[in-house]
Parts: C-alpha cells; structure tokens; sequence
C-alpha cells in the first residue's frame, strides 16, 4: 500500500524539511531557559564525557526526570558532541519537530486509506493527509515545544508516539503476516521509546484500541465481543505504565504532588476546565501575542468563582458527547453521497476521532497530578488531530478547488510568519522575560526570571525593581530574595545583600545561593574563615553542587591551605570534567605546592578544552621554562 502521494513519494519529505528549517532556522542560538538548567545546563548526569558503558548508564539512569532516560541520554549525548554549545541541541530538536510533522503526514494518509475510509477520498487522502499535517507543524504554539530546548522530552514522545501508531497502522493493514509481524514489533518498539521520553505517552495502549477500533473495525460492537482478551490486554498495559511511574500507591503519589503546590487537587481540577478550553482557542488563534513562557492563569475557587469554570465544564462535557454521537455516526455509515466522495457520516467518524485523541491526551497533563497549572508545551501531543476532520471537511465542501487552496496558503503562511516571529523573541532572554512579564505581570515568577536575566545583562536597576516587584507578589520566593542580594552585591551595597540572603534563608534554610552570596561577600571583606563555614553549610546541604565546590575550593586557595584547595578542584574536576575554568585552577593550585608536572597536566587540559585562554598558555610557557624545556 503506497501511503505517498503519487509517485513523488519524497516530495512531502522534502517540504517539511524544508518548512521545518525555515520556521526554526532562526532559533539556533537561543540560550538556556526555565527548566533548561537543573536538565542540561547545571545537570551532572546529562554530562557525558565518554561513551562507556558506565557513563551511558548513568546518562541514562540518573537524570532529574529518571522516568525519562531516552530523553536524558539525548542530552547527553549533545554534550558528548559540543558541551553546552546550544546550535547542537536546537538542531536535534527542530530534527525531532520535522520528523513529528512526517510521522503525523503517514499516519494521516494511512488512516484515510484504512477500511474504515477506504474509497471514501480516493487519490485526494495523500493531499489531505499533507495539508492537515503542515498546518498542525507550522501552528506557532509548538514554538515552546521545539525552541525551549528541555521541552525536546515533550516533542520526543510525541514523535514516537506517533511513529508508534503509523506503525501499527502499516501492521494491520499489510496483506504479509511476516511483514505485518516485523511492522508490529517496530510499533512496539516506537511505544518504549515514547515512554522512555515521557510519561505523556501512557496513553498510547488506549490509541492503539482506539485506532484499530475506529479505522479498522469500523466501529463494529460485534469485534468488541470477540476482541475482549486483546482490550482487556491493551487496559492491562495502560494501568501497568500508570502503577509503574506512580508506585503501588498511586493515591499517595498524587497527592504527593501537591506538597510544595499552592493550590489544592480541588483547584487544579477546576481551574483545568479552563485551561483546555484555553489551550483549544490557542490552537486555533496563536497569534504571537497570546503565546507566553509562563502563562498566569487564576485559580478556579468553585465552578462559579469565576463562572468560566461552568462554562468551560460545559463546553468539555459537550465535546465528549460529540465524540460518542460522531462514533455512533460513523459506526452506522454505509452509503456515500454520490461517486467517491464522502457523507458526513465519514466526517463524523474522522471529527470523533480527533475529540477523543484531544481530550484523552490530555488526561495525564490537565487533571489530577500537581503540575504546574498551564503551559503551552502540552498543546502539542494534544493538537496532533486536530487538522485532519477540518481539512477532509474543507476539501469536501469548498469549491472551487482555487479557493481551498488560497486559504491553506494563507493559513500556512500566516502561520509561519508567527512562529519565525516567536523564535525571534526567544533569541533574547531580556526580551522574552519582558514579554512574559508584561503578560503575566502577576506573577511573581516571571518578574523574578526578567531581574535574573537584566542583572546579567548588566541592567542592575531594572533588575532591582523586577526582583522588588516579584517580592511584593509573593513575599515567600526565595528565589526573588536571591536575585536582589545578587543585585546588591553588583551595586556594592553589601548590607543590604546581607539582609536578602537572610530572609532567603530564613524561608529555605537549605537554600545553596543564599549560602554563596553570603559567601562571596565575607570573602569580599577579607573574612576567609566565615566564607569556608559559609559554604561548608551549602556543601552539606547540596555534596554535589559543582558551584559550592568551585567556591569552597576558592576559599581554600585563598586561605593558602593548598591541599584542601586541590581536593576541593580534584572534586569539582569529577563532577565536571569538561569545565576548561576548574582544570585551570587545580593547575594554579598543584603549581603553588610544586606539583609542576601535575600542574602542566591540568593546565594543558584546560587550554585543550579553550584554546582561547591565554592565561593557561602562559602559566604553561612559565612552568616549561622552570622546569628547564
């Protein structure tokens, strides 16, 4: 079964390749983000340095999100290749969005020949298939999905996720019970690995029901009958991955989740009413300004506080109930009106179809597990469908053939302009953080990310005034509190810096910047015994914190207590060994004990690792001449 269009079978291939760059091409130097530093960027286990064994085991295992290895390996593995060098993880990750767009095409063109539809579109299911798939790839809502670099764990289970369903789609529908067999396996395999990305994937077993049921069996209640072993396996699955990431307690687990939430189970599940009714006209209007890093929304206190809670109830339970009657609709389609061409029945099935993809995908994200309120990022999975029964309807009902293909042009292109315009935007952290701000300007959180990024960049009574502002919203962030005595610190007001990494350890006593700060200006003030406790108190609080380490070192340097400096850099070269700066200062270090050959050693390294750094290559050149080469 040819499921390309007509014999260009690359064509489509190419175009979203093409499309793909062009939409993304211009986010390859977009820096870090968010989530992106305790993932990759301040992340020990993603820093493979060697491809043994040990190292991939530990890539694999040890990540923040242990439920996502295959994820975490792929860090790694950029790491491996370019260090924190983000062209490398941007590439990777349009990769991933582009082979999303040519999974989701297959599986639309294998779904529209399936024997539910068969003969229903004749020659055009190719056209359809390509034109609902680039309208859902180039939607600029999945710019979070694709640019924000952590989010790749989002994208990758959902490009296997699909994978995984062409694949079983090609399985069922191959006349070869060999070849059949061998298709399976790979949508079994194309499942793991959507697992092994994120836990979103969860839902793939009720797909695959859903998908044999609807395209295959053509919604027969009879097949249910005699299926029930094969349902009844598929329900066992499901329920073995949800008792495989929540534990024996799933309960427990759940609301575990809550415990350093600000809302209740009860909030969260009311307030998500909203949110999916959100996320639906996001799709629909991406517009760039309603796209935001870090969405506000206000928390539902009863399904009329606001009333948009009932509303949105309302407008959810109604689509459900869309979903059943258009099954039941399709399920007793048997005619067509008039020669190849579908009936409404058929359109009912595809509409379905989508509903129930939609609002099943979001079960895991949008009801009862404490995460984070909203963000776009979740949209992705979610939309996949969504295209299909509005561009087999649109073909059905516009004529004439100019007009349908002057609107998808202009859909597409307007599409596109969005997102190539988002990605701009995340090119410069100030830039997005303000935008963010200036959308969510209650939130405490993105007012805290904007003073960050500004007292970066430099920009230190701005950054003040955010870092105020975000304490004025939450005054328990302490988060907020260490941005201000950093800012502080840069403004030279040194007690007034004291006092913010006070009152951040007086809300998190744990808190390792706090310590740091703290730290660094004793240090400043020449009180190298108060720095050493200092940051003593973050070390046992955090052993693997490479910053502590570097710092303490540092201390121990300066204090002239030379062995404890070089165990300190020996330590810190262990949880980092690609760090050029560390190496540099274990050479310094080893030198002022007389270690010359060891100090050469860890001196070459780091000259290795910057080429740049001249003054490795100097304290090279000097210890060579004393040593007499």
């Amino acid at each position: 079964m040819n499921l390309i269009i007509g014999h260009r079978k690359w064509l489509p291939l190419l175009l979203f390749i093409l499309i793909g760059w062009l939409l993304y091409g211009n986010s390859l130097d977009a820096p870090f983000y968010f989530d992106d530093a305790p993932n990759i960027s301040e992340s020990l286990s993603t820093r493979l340095t060697d491809l043994s064994p040990r190292s991939l085991w530990r890539t694999w295992s040890e990540g923040l999100l242990g439920s996502r290895p295959l994820a975490n390996l792929s860090f790694g593995m950029n790491y491996y290749l370019h260090q924190f060098r983000v062209p490398g993880y941007h590439t990777v990750n349009i990769s991933i969005h582009i082979l999303s767009g040519i999974f989701l095409y297959l599986l639309f063109a294998a779904i529209l020949r399936s024997p539910a539809l068969a003969g229903r579109y004749r020659d055009s299911s190719g056209i359809i298939a390509l034109a609902a798939a680039l309208l859902w790839f180039v939607n600029p809502v999945h710019v979070q999905s694709v640019t924000y670099i952590v989010q790749r764990m989002n994208s990758m289970a959902a490009m296997f996720y699909v994978l995984s369903l062409w694949l079983y789609m090609r399985g069922r529908l191959t006349p070869s019970a060999r070849a059949g067999r061998v298709w399976l396996a790979g949508a079994a395999g194309a499942g793991l690995c959507a697992l092994g990305s994120k836990e979103i994937a969860a839902t793939l077993p009720v797909m695959v029901f859903l998908c044999e049921w609807y395209f295959i069996q053509d919604l027969s209640r009879a097949w249910l009958k005699r299926a029930l072993p094969f349902i009844l396996a598929l329900a066992g699955l499901f329920l073995f991955i949800v008792f495989l990431h929540l534990g024996a307690d799933p309960l427990a687990a759940i609301q575990d989740t809550y415990r350093h939430r600000d809302f209740t189970l009860g909030e969260r599940m009311l307030t998500e009413l909203r949110v999916v009714v959100f996320y639906l006209s996001l799709f629909f209007y991406p517009a760039p300004q309603r796209l935001n890093l870090d969405h506000h929304f206000a928390l539902s206190g009863s399904p009329l506080e606001p009333v948009a809670t009932l509303l949105a109830g309302f407008l959810i339970v109604f689509l459900a109930g869309a979903a059943i009657l258009g099954a039941r609709r399709g399920s007793t389609a048997s005619t067509t009106d008039g020669v190849g061409q579908p009936g409404s029945a058929w359109l009912s099935l595809l509409f379905s179809f989508a509903l129930a993809w939609f609002l099943l995908n979001l079960l895991i994200e949008s009801t009862v597990i404490g995460l984070e309120i909203i963000f776009e990022h979740r949209l992705y999975l979610p939309s996949m469908f969504l295209t299909l029964p509005l561009v087999a309807a649109a073909h059905r009902l516009i004529e004439p053939a100019w007009l349908k293909t002057g609107a998808l042009a202009l859909l597409l292109l307007t599409c596109a302009a969005w997102t190539v315009e988002r990605n701009e935007l995340w090119r410069d952290p100030v830039a997005l953080w303000a935008d963010s701000s200036a959308k969510s300007p209650g939130k405490a959180r993105t007012r805290n990310n904007l003073a960050v990024v500004l007292w970066e960049d430099g920009q230190l009574v701005r950054a003040e005034f955010e870092a105020g502002e975000a304490i004025r919203l939450d005054p328990n962030d302490v988060d907020a509190f260490n941005s201000l005595g950093n800012i502080y610190k840069d403004q030279g007001r040194p007690a007034q810096a004291v006092q913010a990494y006070r009152n951040a350890l007086r809300l998190e006593p744990a808190s390792v910047d706090a310590y740091i700060g703290l730290a660094n200006i004793a240090a400043a003030q020449g009180r190298l015994a108060d720095a050493t406790d200092l940051l003593g108190k973050g070390l046992a609080h955090e052993p693997r914190n490479l910053r502590v380490q570097v710092n303490l070192a540092s201390v121990y340097a300066m204090r002239g207590m030379s062995s404890r400096a070089i165990a300190g850099f020996e330590a810190a070269v262990r949880l980092s060994p690609e760090n050029p700066d560390i190496h540099y200062n274990l050479g310094l270090a080893y030198a002022e004990t007389g270690r010359t050959r060891e100090a050469l050693a860890a001196l070459r390294t780091a000259l290795k690792l910057d080429p740049s750094d001249q003054g490795a290559a100097r304290k090279i050149g000097e210890l060579e001449r004393r040593l007499g080469r």
